[in-house]
């Protein structure tokens, strides 16, 4: 006869046997000291050079190195110059210094100058200052290879992310996307909704690497025909109307990710569904005043005593 309930508890004591042993075991990988699934490397501590080139993440399946069209690296480079936290106050310098030029110069001239603009300003601080930092901005404003290596999906922030192409053959969805941007002189939180289309990893001189998302983005401006809300609470965006500006990149790390439910009433629109990252929890920070209290008063008893 089966013995169940016997099987099981034996099923449990083994577990229980290696739960035991492994704590013990700390030299030997375990499934209980394992990284979970959507480990990206974490936090990569900086040696005193850029922040943009230690950015944390995973990349996966990566192809060779091949070329990039010129305009789109010239146009991932901008990005990255403009949302580099030590390129600020050359942008600002090149501001002041150009203001009056700025007024009669298009975007594309304009960005062509800084960049020119830049490179001399670095090299120049180079001559003086070879430390990593200045080695690093000499890198970063020379520009980008122009080879880069496609991936079909990134690990970042505790999510798992794949490009659209290689999504659709998965019963999983994990091509959404979602970023937080600040827009307008009131600098209000808005949130860009759109799908992920490359993952792109950009070498620079002295193998450096910046890992830029390449997305369609959804039409958020439009609050009637583009996106709008719910009776229920819900964001809907609409998946035929898509941003025409052309700022398709955006770094990993600033990256979110959502899930897309199809409106079967309107197949067009799309239901907006957070995702929560793997071993990432909410945690309501409200302090008790009557522990607080108790707290206090016994930290005023211990002082007593001594």
């Amino acid at each position: 006869m089966a013995h169940p309930e016997g099987s099981i508890v034996e099923g449990y004591l083994a577990v229980e046997c290696m739960t035991l042993c492994s704590r013990y075991l700390n030299t030997i990988k375990t499934k209980f000291n394992s990284p979970e699934r959507n480990y990206d490397g974490g936090v990569i501590e900086s040696d005193g050079g850029l922040t943009i080139f230690c950015e944390p993440g995973k990349s996966l399946k990566g192809s060779s190195p091949d070329k990039i069209d010129s305009h789109d690296l010239e146009e991932a480079h901008l990005y990255i110059l403009k949302n580099c936290e030590e390129i600020q106050p050359f942008l600002e310098e090149f501001s002041q210094i150009h203001s009056e030029a700025s007024q009669q110069s298009s975007d594309v001239e304009w960005n062509r100058q800084f960049i020119s603009w830049l490179q001399k300003k670095v090299a120049e601080l180079y001559k003086h200052d070879d430390s990593k930092i200045i080695t690093d901005l000499l890198s970063l404003s020379c520009g980008p290879l122009p080879y880069v290596t496609r991936f079909k999906g990134h690990i970042v922030n505790g999510y798992r992310f794949h490009v659209q192409e290689y999504d659709k053959y998965l019963k999983t969805q994990n091509c959404g996307v979602v970023v937080v941007s600040e827009t307008g002189e009131e600098q209000k939180h808005m949130n860009y909704y759109g799908e992920l289309t490359e993952v792109l990893e950009l070498q620079f001189v002295g193998e450096r690497r910046v890992i830029l998302f390449q997305c369609t983005w959804f039409d958020v401006y439009d609050q009637k025909k583009g996106v709008k809300m719910d009776e229920y609470g819900f964001v809907n965006v609409n998946s035929r109307r898509c941003l025409k500006i052309n700022e398709p990149f955006v770094f990993a790390s600033q990256e979110s990710q959502v899930f897309y439910v199809i409106d079967h009433s309107n197949k067009d629109w799309h239901i907006v569904q957070n995702v929560q990252p793997r071993d990432y929890f909410d945690i309501l920070e409200k302090k008790d005043d009557d522990l607080e209290e108790l707290d206090n008063s016994t930290q005023m008893k211990r002082k007593r005593t001594h």
